[in-house]
């Protein structure tokens, strides 16, 4: 657990050093983004009074960190984010938008920079970058990839780097981002921002996850159902590296989640391990009760089992029946 990074240079390198040599050879593929791109608006005080009133003072920071999203289609959701105060370091990454069109990325930008001058040195200043930016945090749940490896040789020898993996190359421009942007630039009367990963072709992201897939076997996985890394069963891996999707949204309780159910499967000290031997079949493994609970009892925070009731699936309905139940309930819904 020494999350997406850290566990899979740990891993990468025990492997080629010959501690962990087992280790699968799919150690890093699925490797994922959350297909994101990191967007946002920026203001200054003279142009927020001018559309919000001379005693206006642009403070983006008060209040919680992200508190909406919206979802412009099927596969992508936006996040408005503010930092605290005094959390100025990100904008050392802002640029503003960069233009997209027949010219090369870095040329088109240039010459935005010299149309707006203004602009651009106010993005190079962080001086309360927090209080007059709000961030626009673009998430997608399609299925593009990275493969993650060491590098051989050369410079950074030895450094975990990365190539296209499985699906579409990951996206270094989201127009639903771009257009976002540029309507919250609207609101606070700025201007619309990007990061210079955008700007260099190089996307950026929050929330790095994945390179340790779940599988059926070696050949198909790095870590069994059960997270027990394989060939190296007494190793588990529950960090965000076992998240093998772009999930499209904040992974934390997705991360939580599947580390809670892989504890919850640990047998307590001294007795039989419920978990089937790696290689067999899988099998739904009921949750081991603790037999010394840190939280005793009568506390409120006990744990309870099961955590939820898992209600009974109601037998499939064939056609006639289906029809016959969706006619009664008509019938109720007119007499009612």
């Amino acid at each position: 657990a020494a999350g997406t990074y850290g566990t899979q240079t740990l891993l990468h390198r025990m492997r080629d050093e010959g501690v962990l040599p087992r280790i699968s050879p799919r150690l890093g593929e699925l490797t994922r983004t959350n297909s994101e791109a990191l967007v946002g608006a920026m203001t200054s005080p003279r142009r927020y009074r001018k559309k919000h009133g001379p005693d206006a003072e642009p403070d983006f920071t008060k209040g919680v960190a992200i508190t909406s999203s919206i979802h412009p289609n099927d596969n992508t959701h936006i996040e408005p984010v503010r930092y605290g105060k005094g959390s100025n370091a990100m904008g050392a990454l802002s640029v503003l938008q960069v233009p997209y069109g027949r010219a090369p990325r870095p040329l088109a930008f240039l010459a935005h920079c010299l149309r707006h001058p203004v602009q651009a040195a106010r993005t190079l200043s962080n001086y309360r970058w927090s209080e007059r930016t709000i961030i626009g945090l673009v998430m997608q749940s399609l299925d593009n990839s990275l493969t993650t490896y060491r590098k051989p040789k050369g410079l950074g020898k030895g450094l975990l780097t990365a190539k296209q993996g499985h699906g579409a190359p990951n996206p270094d421009h989201i127009p639903e981002g771009a257009e976002a942007a540029r309507l919250v630039a609207e609101e606070i009367n700025g201007f619309p921002g990007t990061n210079v990963g955008e700007l260099m072709g190089t996307p950026l992201t929050a929330h790095f996850l994945g390179g340790c897939p779940i599988g059926a076997s070696p050949e198909e996985g790095v870590i069994d159902p059960y997270h027990r890394l394989y060939g190296h069963p007494g190793i588990s891996v529950v960090d965000g590296s076992a998240v093998s999707a772009n999930l499209g949204v904040n992974p934390s309780l997705t991360i939580t989640a599947q580390a809670e159910r892989a504890m919850s499967l640990w047998p307590n000290k001294g007795e039989a391990d419920p978990r089937p031997e790696q290689g067999a079949d899988y099998v739904r493994v009921p949750v081991v009760p603790p037999r010394a609970p840190a939280v005793p009892e009568e506390a409120f925070a006990a744990l309870r089992l099961p955590v939820l009731p898992v209600p009974a699936v109601p037998p499939r309905r064939t056609a006639p029946e289906a029809e016959a139940a969706g006619a009664a309930e008509a019938a109720g819904a007119a007499e009612a």
